[in-house]
Order: structure tokens, then C-alpha cells, then sequence
């Protein structure tokens, strides 16, 4: 990927959520609102972030979400993620990949994507893998992701 890779822990950079449930979905946010171009945007159509959970967490499902074309100063949203993989990182730093999709810019705006787990293990570390984007060789721009899973 041609993008630095970036850590995240909700310290500076956003909003980190998490309920006091077993049943957990831990939010980051890169800005608390979905403010066009307030999002954390990085160069091309390739980058790397993995977010640090507060805690390890048997991992179920992502949601994704942009802006939508109407919010959009310029009415494209084509800076928008497309294919995206999402890894589990265990603490070597090893890979479990746990489910490749697709966001659809013309389904609705936050979209939720199932993860597989075929080895019931426990991430503290999650990695979001952005491929490709809708056609700005620009940039990229991710305005909020939400991990659900349940705390180890």
C-alpha cells in the first residue's frame, strides 16, 4: 500500500465509544460529525489504519460510513472507500483476515458488513485495509467506523 499505515486509539485523533454491554460495538470516530472533508483522508486510493480496541474482542461485524453526494460540496462522493478488507492482529502482530466487501456509494450511507471468525479468537487490534476507492486518484476519505463484537 502506498499509504502510511496509521494507529489509532481515540486519543486526539477522534471519538472512541464503548458500552458497558458483553454485547459491545466500539465506535471511532475521525470527527464526531459528518462534516464534508472532516474525515480522516489520505492520499490515493490505497491506506492502512488498524484501531486499537479498548479491550480484546471476539469481532462480529464493521459498519462504514461517508457522506453522502448531497453533502458533498461537488456532489461526487468519489473519494469514498470501495473494496476494503478487515484483519484481526494478534499481538505479534500476525493477520487474521476476517472478511473482504464492498462499499456501495448508491446503497445507504452507513453500511454494516458481517466479519467471519472461523477461528473464534480475540482482537484487541483491528486493521481496515482500503484497496480501492470510487475514483478519486487523489485521495481517500473514511468518516466513521464502528467494530461490533463481543469483549473477551
Amino acid at each position: 500500500l502506498r499509504a502510511a499505515a496509521f494507529l489509532l486509539t481515540g486519543v486526539g485523533a477522534g471519538a472512541l465509544a464503548v458500552t458497558s454491554s458483553p454485547f459491545i460495538a466500539v465506535a471511532f470516530c475521525f470527527q464526531t460529525e459528518l462534516t464534508p472533508g472532516q474525515c480522516w483522508a489520505f492520499q490515493g486510493s490505497q491506506g492502512r489504519v488498524v484501531i486499537k480496541l479498548p479491550a480484546p474482542v471476539w469481532p462480529t461485524a464493521l459498519t462504514v460510513q461517508h457522506i453522502s453526494k448531497a453533502d458533498s460540496p461537488s456532489g461526487s462522493v468519489s473519494s469514498a472507500p470501495k473494496d476494503i478488507a478487515v484483519s484481526g492482529l494478534d499481538n505479534e502482530g500476525d493477520a487474521t483476515l476476517l472478511g473482504t466487501f464492498v462499499y456501495d456509494i448508491e446503497r445507504e450511507l452507513l453500511q454494516l458488513f458481517l466479519l467471519k471468525n472461523e477461528f473464534h479468537k480475540a482482537f484487541q487490534y483491528i486493521q481496515i485495509d482500503v484497496e480501492s476507492n470510487w475514483g478519486n486518484p487523489d485521495y481517500t476519505c473514511i468518516y466513521q467506523v464502528q467494530v461490533h463484537g463481543r469483549r473477551a
